[in-house]
């Protein structure tokens, strides 16, 4: 298993999809209200993208984190 990694400074800087793994996290974590188990990692955030809910779920995924542009 890869080592936790802290992504907080690359989530606010991204310009494009990044990439994260499942145990990254950040500052930007928000549980994802459709899982029952909580854990300040990608995996159970409600932006991290792993296709958790198809048949085929993966160790890597997406930010879809977008920074709110006031």
């Amino acid at each position: 298993m890869r080592k936790p990694t802290d992504r907080t400074g690359e989530i606010k800087a991204k310009d494009s999809k990044l990439e994260i793994w499942q145990n990254d996290f950040c500052d930007a974590f928000e549980q994802d209200e459709r899982r029952l188990f909580s854990c300040r990692e990608c995996w159970y955030c409600k932006y991290g993208d792993f296709g958790i809910h198809t048949e085929h779920p993966t160790k890597n995924g997406v930010c879809k984190y977008e920074e709110e542009k006031v």
